[in-house]
């Protein structure tokens, strides 16, 4: 039996967010992370355009960068 996206439910949760940053060497998080991860997330939900890891590592990469004060491009981070 195949299994229909449009009938899958995804949960995000801020272990798995804590693990992606771990992954990827952020050792705190603020709000500003949980956020962007959720919005890259929602994008990967939306539109299947990557996978759902790289969704939360470019929004959390993201997050970085915006705090930083650096432009937030993270197009060039992205495995394609």
């Amino acid at each position: 039996m195949a299994i229909n996206r449009k009938d899958v439910i995804y949960i995000l949760t801020k272990t798995d967010v804590e693990d992606c940053a771990k992954a990827i060497g952020i050792k705190k998080l603020t709000e500003l992370h949980y956020r962007k991860a959720q919005k890259f997330f929602e994008g990967f939900v939306a539109n299947s355009m990557y996978d759902w890891a790289d969704a939360l590592t470019d929004g959390l990469r993201d997050a970085e960068e915006e705090l930083r004060g650096v432009n937030a491009d993270v197009s060039k981070k992205r495995k394609k």
